[in-house]
């Protein structure tokens, strides 16, 4: 039986191993469907409303899943039916010419990404004190970030297209990264640690900081989904090498682990609105420079701004949803929910600005997007003040 150790290790490998699977399907999409079939910019943002619309259904719906079930299969037997659905489907990813395997993996995978991840985060935050719960989940953000960041590097060599060498195989690697998975449940506990211990209540303010993060969080994702299919497009500008083009679109990625490490070690931006705002300035400023700036200084700088401030809002809201919500399930539910929201909304923001004339166009809409968002945001801590 997994002890409350070896359960760490299981949830952590668990995490690395499907944040490749992730950082592929989240990050490296758009350089397949770009290279690989030929997608036309709106044609990828599609794919991406799709796949982002399906995990916000079923992240939303993932507590009262596994409850239905749970007569019959606990949050880790769940997992098992997870990872043997990915193994299964990733498997189809060289059948046919067509993009419509990739599709199929694309939806489905969403899906049960959508469930596993709420399960996930119930385990990391169970049962724990709040600077155990913060150092908890800048471990997990820091695994996962990192993980997702080396799946784009990674990705690098298979834009060559040589061989067996194609992008496809970045997909198709989910398999044995799920059945790796299955293994890896031998050290998880049955249930996570909330259902024997009772961590310290929340702060009441924490509640109002959670409402807004709320709404920052699929805010700060919309933000990700307009970016991530365009950037083929925007580095295609420079005239890149393709090799370069998936390490490139890291730098974000790798700047959200440094903002997740230290948010784990430092307790000051607790409570703190201005921790929210600061996040909310670095995303939009570094949105706009890397669609607008036509240098690789530029894009790069605004790439590094663009991660800071996602992995602020990211770690925020996580820290305060598991606080406020001990733990549950479906609390992990709403938190990922909210991000498979921003990922439909983004492309679909994104999509809107393409058909208009790209570039500018898009900035425009998808920064007014978010300036909308503001005004939700600032709500709570309005009613706070008063």
């Amino acid at each position: 039986m997994a002890n409350h150790r070896s359960g760490t290790w299981g949830i952590t490998a668990i995490t690395l191993l499907n944040s490749l699977a992730t950082g592929v399907l989240w990050n490296g999409l758009g350089f397949i469907t770009a290279d690989e079939f030929h997608y036309s910019p709106a044609q990828t943002y599609g794919l991406f409303i799709a796949t982002g619309g399906v995990y916000a259904i079923a992240a939303y719906c993932c507590g009262r899943i596994v409850r239905r079930f749970e007569a019959r299969l606990n949050p880790r037997g769940v997992m098992v039916v997870l990872f043997l659905i990915q193994a299964v489907v990733a498997s189809f990813t060289y059948v046919g010419t067509s993009s419509a395997a990739l599709i199929t993996i694309a939806v489905v995978t969403s899906l049960t990404a959508a469930c596993l991840w709420p399960i996930v985060e119930s385990y990391i935050g169970a049962g724990k004190s709040p600077p155990d719960t913060r150092r908890a989940i800048g471990n997990w953000c820091i695994v996962w970030m990192t993980t997702v960041a080396v799946a784009m590097v990674l990705m690098a060599p298979l834009q060559r297209s040589d061989g067996w060498l194609t992008p496809q195989l970045a997909v198709f690697a989910i398999t044995p990264l799920s059945l790796l998975s299955i293994g890896c449940l031998w050290f998880v506990p049955s249930h996570p640690a909330h259902h024997q211990v009772v961590a310290e209540a929340a702060p009441l303010h924490y509640k109002a900081q959670l409402q807004s993060a709320r709404i920052l969080l699929p805010a700060s994702y919309l933000l990700v989904g307009a970016l991530s299919p365009l950037m083929p497009y925007v580095l295609d500008r420079l005239e890149l090498d393709a090799q370069s083009e998936p390490p490139l679109t890291a730098t974000w990625l790798g700047m959200r682990v440094v903002i997740a490490a230290l948010m784990a070690r430092l307790a000051f931006w607790h409570g703190r609105w201005s921790t929210l705002l600061l996040g909310s300035v670095m995303l939009a400023g570094g949105f706009a420079m890397v669609m607008t700036l036509p240098s690789l200084a530029g894009i790069v700088v605004g790439l590094a701004l663009f991660g800071a401030g996602q992995g602020v809002i990211y770690y925020a809201a996580l820290y305060y949803a598991l606080r406020v919500g001990s733990a549950q399930i479906d609390a992990g539910g709403m938190h990922e929910a909210l991000i498979g929201l921003g990922y439909m909304l983004g492309p679909a923001a994104g999509l809107a600005g393409y058909m208009l004339g790209g570039g500018g166009w898009t900035v425009t809409i998808v920064c007014g997007t978010l300036a909308l968002a503001a005004i939700p945001a600032a709500l709570p801590w309005i009613r706070l003040r008063r």
